[in-house]
């Protein structure tokens, strides 16, 4: 049997900043690799959604 799944640690200090900062940057400019899984996915969607 699995074991359960743990709390997140909260960030705090300058790790919590990182954080914040680096999540503002890949929402202005998100990565390449990222837009092009999420294109992939509503392709292979669209695949699927004949058949639904």
């Amino acid at each position: 049997m699995a074991k359960p799944i743990g709390a997140t640690p909260t960030l705090r200090g300058g790790d919590a900043i990182n954080f914040v900062k680096n999540m503002i940057k890949e929402s202005k400019y998100p990565s390449k690799a990222r837009v092009d899984t999420i294109n992939k996915a509503l392709e292979e969607f669209k695949y699927f959604r004949q058949y639904l």
